[in-house]
This record gives C-alpha cells, structure tokens and sequence, in this order.
C-alpha cells in the first residue's frame, strides 16, 4: 500500500499544476467520483462570478493492489460541447523500479503518441521512492 500512496503522490504532484496554479484557489471547484475509498475522477470547474463551468476532468484507473496504472486528462471543448482528450499517465511497477509513461493526444492519429516521456523511479527496500533513477 505504501507504494501505491508514494506513486499516488507522484502522479498527483506532477500533473495538478493545473488547478494549484490559480491566484484564487476559489476560481477553482472540483468534484470526485469515488469507488470505495479510490477516486476514480476527478472534474475541475472554473468559478466565474459563482458560476462553474467544466474545465478539466481526470479518470484514474487502478491495480488490484490499489495502485494507480493511469491517469488520463480531458479538457471541455465549449463549441463541441464534449471533453477532448488532453494527455495520458501509465505507472507500471516492478519490485525495484516504478516507470511512469506520459504522452498527449494526437488528434490528427487519435492516439496518445505525442510528446512521449518516460521517467523511471528506483525504489528502497520500504518501497518509498528514492530518486528518479533516468528518462526518455
């Protein structure tokens, strides 16, 4: 479980930018669905005047150690009236190392295969994250 909470706090940190970055953290509203005690997405909206409006939405999915495996973003396109996909997080784990995959959509493709990055992280022996080991 300690594993999953410290990649949990990885993926969370690196991508909540997106909300953390307001002057006024009341500009922002969010709203999680949750699956027992795993959010399994979260939508941002954005407070105008108190009225909300959607901006982002994150669906997470999950391992049957509880661990996330992705994290994928969606931004609200207003004139299509539909969330457009934005990018893609894939965590994988071994006993030593977590790899983190991130890639945003391509919408001439329709995939995930813009923009690639990977970054492995090592592990110590009580599963806390000891440093980003390299990346691609």
């Amino acid at each position: 479980m300690s594993k999953a909470v410290v990649m949990l706090a990885v993926v969370m940190a690196s991508v909540m930018n997106f909300s953390a970055s307001a002057s006024n953290p009341n500009q922002y509203v969010k709203n999680e669905e949750m699956t027992g005690e795993l959010i399994t997405a979260r939508t941002i909206f954005k407070n105008e005047d108190g009225h909300l409006f959607r901006h982002l939405r994150y669906t997470y999915t999950y391992d049957t150690e509880n661990r996330v495996t992705s994290k994928e973003a969606a931004k609200w396109d207003s004139s299509k009236e539909a969330w457009v996909p934005y990018f893609k997080m894939d965590v994988s784990y071994t006993n030593s190392e977590v790899e983190l995959s991130y890639a945003r959509w391509n919408s001439k493709s329709n995939a995930y295969d813009s923009n690639i990055q990977k970054s492995f992280y090592e592990l110590n022996d009580a599963d806390a994250t000891l440093m980003l080991a390299s990346t691609k």
